[in-house]
């Protein structure tokens, strides 16, 4: 026993009293600690202790060293000069100094998230942090005791030098109001505080030299709850357990112990240091606690409304089934969460937010509040809340009970905009009972009939509105389909208040309640006047483009017949001289005569084109089967390809829905177009197609002069031409545009004059 002692350095004192302040004979703060210079950072080494602290209690103006050593080992507040932080504990002297060991003196856990502390930031004995949690949040956990004790342990070497700090962490831990007990590693007590001793009863000698089962077991206590201590005891691990401990006198009463070893720098357990704290007024408060709710649990599980209770922080600590359904989550997916982040929208936590601090004050209300369930869903719930006390009268947090209305907004919602949609849409609106008698009517319907809503109400429609060029049968439509209660949609004559006759397209139908029966009717009437007179216009307009488009198609056989037939007769008549003056004429009168003959072929196929050009979208469109393929072929046997020229299909071609005349065309135009304008030595174009979900991309590319991107456009242009070429008429493109057109595909080019010219062809399924 005599070489047993405490070991412990200034670094091991520092995790142990983080909130120390060293002071020397001329008050400068020679050493503080590290949870201190987290709480004030502005506070420096051999700052006068007078400029950072007023001493609060017991009231000093302005402090000496004699007058802080005169209030040692007593209880006082020191106050910060620059910050609302105070300190509560006690100064003690050490060594010619004056050592100031205490905490901060929070009234919330806000406070402490205000400077950003945690849990690590306090001595494990510090009795503040248990004060300022719920009692589910009084338990300092096992991880925390472990490091704390075990950063104890690193530096067990060099607290055995310091005798001074056994003392100074002796006279803490004595002060403590939690038993402290010091075991040796076979569980012999060999130093116990006076707070164990006052819980107990027993004396020191009792104690010293036994062990914390013998002393603490109670008969009642069962044997699984000692081996929660037993086993990590020789196991060598920290554990934290609740159970039953015993009184001198044979009372037990609860407590709480939390244990930890303390090993040395290879890991071999020396000590057992272990914390009993009196649980007997939390288990009251839990007895009392668990004997309400059994009281209105089963209600609360089966009621319709969703009910749950929350902690001061918003942790959700019970929920019903209700409340589970409307919210999409499992009552283990609920516990422990904060409801806010859980639940709640932005434009929710706002007014939950406004809320709590009513429940602070104790006050009970309703309200409605915008929260999103487990998919995500946009719900909209009211909200009775109260605040929840504890035995002792205290708020502890709330109760809120809830009813999912999305439903009953929702409808609200519609109702609203129906209305306001009715009584701000630019067509009539009117609303009659069951017997077609109006009750309600918008604007635009007295706007449009030039009567009032007084005028109108318990008249029915008809009565007021149809005049003599009223469709009788009409009438009898509406008739029919009204007693029915079935769906009506006609147009009808009506005559304003002013007898101005105006047209009008009615859609309406029956209203029925929940039993089915039919309620109201009601429509919507569009003034289609001016639609009629444009139909009437429309109709004259047809028949005439009609009868016009006629005589042009007429015209246009005419023309090109006539024409045509000269023509011919002009080619016979050259070709006739020709032949009977072969040798009278000089070889340049022959080659007049050969060009008036291009001439008059090029007339030829220019009629040809324009008779082309103008029957395109006026004949019947003939949908067939057509090997577009096959048509190439064919296109390339039957046109003129001088020999320097190849034309060649890359891959194969598909089969569309077309006219195989008009596909011919198509086809037949670009490729004689390409092949017309080659003047390389070795010519080539070449005939591809790309196929996609929707449509063929065809692709005719050649090697020739290539067009100007200024005429990329203007080409499909008739009459355009922009080559010399004597085959060239002007409307080669512009039937392969028109003939595109015909069936909503699309044509393009892509080209660069030198390097040659690649026409694509989009045509869909």
């Amino acid at each position: 026993m005599k070489n047993l002692k405490f070991n412990f350095n200034e670094d091991s004192f520092n995790k142990l009293f983080p909130f120390y302040i060293l002071i020397d004979t001329d008050l400068k703060i020679k050493g503080f600690g590290k949870s201190l210079a987290k709480t004030l950072p502005s506070i420096k080494l051999n700052d006068n202790f007078n400029s950072v602290f007023d001493v609060k209690r017991p009231q000093l103006t302005t402090a000496s060293f004699d007058d802080l050593s005169a209030i040692c080992n007593q209880l006082v507040l020191l106050s910060n000069t620059s910050d609302t932080v105070d300190l509560r504990g006690q100064f003690q002297d050490y060594e010619g100094a004056i050592l100031f060991v205490g905490s901060p003196w929070f009234v919330s856990m806000e406070q402490v998230k205000e400077k950003q502390l945690t849990m690590h930031d306090f001595a494990f004995h510090d009795p503040l942090f248990d004060l300022l949690h719920v009692l589910k949040n009084q338990e300092i956990t096992t991880k925390e005791l472990k490091e704390l004790v075990g950063k104890i342990n690193n530096q067990k070497k060099d607290l055995k030098s310091d005798q001074e700090e056994l003392n100074r962490l002796s006279l803490v831990a004595s002060a403590n109001e939690n038993g402290i007990l010091f075991t040796k590693p076979n569980g012999v007590i060999f130093w116990c505080n006076d707070a164990y001793l006052k819980l107990t009863g027993f004396s020191k000698e009792e104690v010293i030299g036994n062990t914390p089962i013998k002393l603490g077991k109670c008969d009642e206590t069962p044997q699984e709850e000692l081996l929660k201590m037993i086993v990590p005891f020789v196991n060598g691990e920290a554990f934290n357990v609740e159970h039953l401990h015993r009184r001198k006198e044979g009372k037990s009463f609860w407590v709480t112990t939390k244990a930890q070893p303390i090993v040395d720098e290879n890991g071999k357990v020396e000590q057992y240091f272990a914390m009993i704290e009196d649980a007997t007024e939390k288990k009251r408060h839990e007895a009392v606690l668990r004997n309400e709710r059994e009281k209105y649990s089963n209600i609360i599980a089966n009621m319709n409304l969703g009910l749950i209770e929350v902690d001061q922080d918003e942790k959700i600590i019970l929920a019903n089934n209700s409340f589970c359904q409307i919210s999409g989550y499992d009552l283990e997916e609920l516990i422990g969460k904060k409801a806010s982040s859980l639940l709640l929208t932005d434009e929710g936590m706002q007014i939950v937010k406004d809320k709590n601090e009513l429940r602070g004050k104790g006050i009970t209300d309703s309200y409605e509040v915008q929260v999103k369930n487990k998919e995500g869903a946009i719900r909209h719930w009211l909200i009775s809340g109260a605040p929840n006390y504890d035995s002792n009268g205290k708020v502890i947090g709330s109760i809120g009970i809830h009813l999912d209305i999305t439903e009953q907004k929702e409808q609200e919602d519609k109702l609203y905009l129906l209305s306001l949609i009715a009584e701000k849409n630019i067509n009539a609106v009117v609303i009659s009972d069951i017997h077609g008698k109006i009750e309600w009517v918008n604007s635009s319907f007295e706007k449009m009939s030039g009567y009032s809503k007084e005028d109108l109400i318990g008249k029915k429609p008809g009565h007021i509105l149809q005049g003599e060029d009223t469709d009788p049968e009409t009438i009898k439509y509406l008739s029919h389909q009204i007693s029915k209660g079935q769906p009506f949609a006609c147009e009808i004559v009506n005559y304003s208040k002013k007898g101005v006759k105006y047209w009008v397209k009615i859609q309406g139908q029956a209203l029925y309640n929940k039993r089915g029966e039919v309620v109201r009717f009601f429509a919507i009437e569009e003034n289609i006047t001016s639609k009629k007179l444009l139909e009437e216009q429309r109709e004259e307009l047809v028949d005439s483009l009609a009868k016009t488009n006629k005589e042009l198609e007429d015209y246009a056989q005419i023309v090109s017949h006539d024409l045509k037939s000269p023509l011919r007769s002009m080619h016979s008549l050259i070709s006739w001289i020709k032949e009977d003056n072969d040798k009278a004429f000089s070889e340049q009168t022959l080659k007049y005569f050969s060009m008036m003959e291009n001439k008059v072929e090029k007339m030829d196929h220019l009629i040809e084109g324009i008779l082309t050009y103008s029957k395109i979208d006026k004949e019947n469109i003939a949908l067939e089967k057509v090997d577009t393929h096959n048509i190439i072929e064919t296109i390339i046997e039957i046109i003129h390809i001088p020999e320097h020229i190849t034309v060649k299909i890359v891959n194969s071609l598909p089969v569309i829905n077309a006219d195989r005349y008009r596909v011919q065309q198509l086809f037949q135009n670009l490729i004689g177009n390409a092949v017309n304008y080659i003047e390389r030595a070795v010519g080539l174009v070449e005939v591809s197609c790309e196929e996609h979900a929707t449509d063929y991309v065809f692709a005719i590319k050649d090697n020739g002069v290539g067009i100007a991107k200024k005429n990329h456009e203007k080409i499909f242009d008739t009459f355009q031409s922009f080559t010399t070429s004597e085959h060239s008429t002007g409307l080669g493109l512009s039937i392969v545009k028109k003939i595109v057109a015909t069936y909503k595909g699309k044509i393009w080019i892509e080209s660069e004059e030198g390097v040659g010219t690649t026409f694509f062809i989009k045509l869909n399924k």
